[in-house]
């Protein structure tokens, strides 16, 4: 009986252990890439014409939509916990 607990321990350990690592693989895959189309997006708009910190204050919704998608993927496990 103590064995097969054991065995059921290891194997959750186990998928809790590549579940948490790929959740944070595309939590850094995320940051990385949503800066890289922020950047690029704020080139864009300076080679157009616009003043640098109108560029900025336009792509900070990036962020904010980052930080959105983040807080739901957050409230979900969250959520998923309490019952």
């Amino acid at each position: 009986m103590k064995r097969i607990r054991i065995v059921v321990v290891l194997k959750s350990s186990y998928y809790l252990l590549r579940l948490g690592s790929s959740l944070f693989f595309a939590w850094l895959t995320l940051g990385f890439k949503v800066r890289k189309a922020r950047k690029s997006f704020e080139r864009q708009l300076i080679t157009a014409g616009m003043p640098r910190e109108n560029a900025e204050r336009i792509s900070r919704v990036f962020l904010e939509l980052k930080d959105q998608m983040l807080a739901s993927v957050k409230s979900s496990i969250m959520g998923s916990k309490k019952s």
